[in-house]
Parts: structure tokens; sequence; C-alpha cells
């Protein structure tokens, strides 16, 4: 459990680390590289978020401008980025609101008044209330300097549950809350007690993200957290989609994603995997066998390739991985990203769930 103390530090570096948010007219920025622009005689990094954010707002893809800048060379595409941003800014008067990082990168990069950013002060204030209000612990917490995320996972210990009569999958639960330039994000949160991981299940009909400051949004957000504490805060679908994945085999496309989500994230060696995916070696091991080389099927031929690890296993390594640290150098809240990732796939269709085997043709 975290403590009254760890958290008022935690607090406390997370305000003064918080990125700053400035309007400006898009048509002060120029860029220099592709990586770093110039405002007000002022160098700053651009991160590849906020340059993803500035193409989407010029109507560029981030593919698109690579594209360019192969064909006419860097300086030719900046020019060509400065340009069609001046036409558009000088024409529509275009503000956008930029959250500065305190190390003077750009991290995020939105049109003014597209999205009413909730303060960290305030998601602070509305977080204490929750969690006395519903008489939550912290689990476990993070703090992205670079975006300024602030993300809590929160549960009740002493109260569990229990999915069927299925001694392994007892659970205490609670709520997920985040702060992003997207608002206030509350979900379901899962903590098996069997290997203590946690799950943030984002994709069901529990979670609520509240993006706007107006009395009748927050009004909606606490009435909806009132509500889904009366069951728990058990998803209504969670049951039947645990049940469902302890008896469907993932897919090839499946068991690569959630390879691909654990290497990705840290330095564990690709022969390591077995370790958190079991099943993992023996399914490519019997694929070669069958003379099946995966490196030739199809996106699509993988999602109706059956393999021998089920997918509540699957979820299971990487909420395993993404809860504890056995050693291997992670990304910076790349646990959040994998917990929820985890809470994704469980809440999807599964690709083998509809294969039907003995077919009359």
């Amino acid at each position: 459990m975290v403590t009254q103390a760890q958290y008022t530090t935690f607090k406390e570096e997370s305000l003064q680390n918080q990125p700053i948010r400035k309007n400006i007219r898009l048509t002060d920025l120029q860029f220099v590289t592709l990586d770093c622009v110039e405002y007000s005689g002022i160098k700053l990094g651009i991160s590849r978020t906020a340059l993803k954010d500035l193409l989407s707002i010029v109507g560029i893809s981030l593919s698109g401008m690579k594209t360019l800048e192969s064909s006419i060379g860097e300086e030719g595409a900046n020019k060509f980025l400065n340009a069609l941003k001046n036409a558009i800014g000088s024409h529509k008067s275009a503000e956008v609101t930029i959250l500065v990082t305190p190390d003077r990168v750009i991290s995020r990069m939105q049109k003014t008044g597209k999205i009413d950013l909730i303060s960290a002060p305030t998601f602070f204030d509305t977080f204490e209330r929750i969690m006395n209000t519903h008489s939550l612990e912290i689990k476990d917490m993070s703090f992205n300097k670079q975006n300024g995320n602030i993300h809590i996972n929160t549960h009740k210990p002493k109260d569990q549950f229990q999915v069927n009569n299925f001694k392994d999958e007892i659970f205490t639960t609670g709520l997920s809350l985040s702060r992003t330039i997207e608002g206030i994000q509350a979900d379901p949160f899962m903590h098996r007690l069997v290997c203590t991981n946690g799950m943030v299940t984002r994709a069901f009909d529990e979670s609520f993200n509240l993006r706007s400051l107006e009395p009748k949004m927050w009004n909606d957000f606490f009435q909806h957290l009132e509500r889904i504490e009366k069951s728990g805060f058990v998803p209504s679908k969670f049951t039947g989609k645990v049940n469902q994945a302890m008896q469907t085999p993932a897919s090839l496309a499946e068991l690569e994603r959630a390879s691909n989500l654990l290497l990705n994230n840290s330095n564990l060696p690709e022969n390591e995997l077995e370790f958190f995916l079991k099943g993992h070696k023996n399914t490519y091991n019997r694929l070669h066998s069958a003379g099946i080389d995966e490196t030739k099927l199809s996106t699509d031929q993988k999602r109706n390739l059956r393999t021998g690890v089920k997918m509540w296993d699957l979820i299971n390594g990487i909420t395993d991985f993404a809860s504890h640290n056995y050693g291997y150098e992670k990304k910076q809240n790349s646990d959040r990203h994998l917990q929820v990732q985890a809470g994704d796939l469980l809440a999807k269709g599964f690709d083998t769930q509809n294969i039907i085997l003995n077919q009359p043709f």
C-alpha cells in the first residue's frame, strides 16, 4: 500500500514538474528541423506526439511528411511545412495551445478551445475526494514528465471478488484515475491476488472520460462513480469475458501483439518470452514442424491461426510483467500502458472465438 507520505511526495513532484500551457498563434512557430521549432527567438524541441498533433491540424499525416522529406530533403520539407502552416494560420487566425516541458520540449499541441485542459491541482482535488468518498487505497501511481500525465490505481484490499469458483481468480477492485490532455479518465481497476497482477479495464462500459469543467459534466461524473461502486467496481461483462478467455486459444496475431508489447517496452530478450507467455516456444516449434512459416503469413491469416496459449494466460502474462520488477529495464510509464493494453485484449472480440473446425466443405 502507498503511504500518505509517499502520496504527498508524488503529488508535490507532479505539480512542480507540470508542462507549461501557453496559447500562441500557429504562425508564430517556425520549424528549424522536424525536431526543433523557434518561438519568439527561443528554440524548443518538439516531440513526435506534438509533431503528429501539428500535422493533424494542417492536414498532413506523419507518414506523408516522411515521404515528402525523403523526396525533397529535410530543408525542403521544413519550408513546405512552414509555408502551409503560415497559410492556414493567416486565413483562419489559427491559435493553438502548446504544452512545454521543463526541459523546453513541446509535448502536445491542440487547437485552442478544442479541449478544456483540467489542471493538475484540480485532478488531485478530485482524486482525493473520490478516494475518501469511496474508501479506496492507492495501489500504485506514476507521472510522465514529458506530457504531464498522472495515473493512480486504487482498490479496496478488504473487498474481494471471485470469478465463479475458480480459486486462482480472486480480485480486489477499485478505480484507475488518470489526468491527460483529454481530461480525467476513470476506469475499473482489477487487482488479481494470485501473482498480484493489475489490469486497467478501459474498454468496458464502466469507464468515464471527464472532458469538461462544466457543472453538469462533473455531476454526471460523480453519479457514474456512485453507480459503478454499487457493483463493487466490477465491469458487468468481466466474468463472462474471463470465462471466455480461459477457453479460447489466442491467435498467432494476438500472441505476436502480446510479445511485441513486452519486447517494445523493455529490454526483455526474445528468448525469455516463454517465462511470461507460457506456450510461446511450443507454439512456434509446432508451427515449424507443420511446415508453417509465420513470416510469410498475412495479418488476416495470423488472426485465423490458433496457438497453444489461452487468451487468459496471454493477458495474465502481460499484467504479470507490468505489475512487477523482474530486473528487465522498462520504458518510463510502460507499466500503465501494458495494464491498459491487457484490459483492451480482454474486452475485445477474440480472433479465434468463432472458428468452426469441422465443416462439411
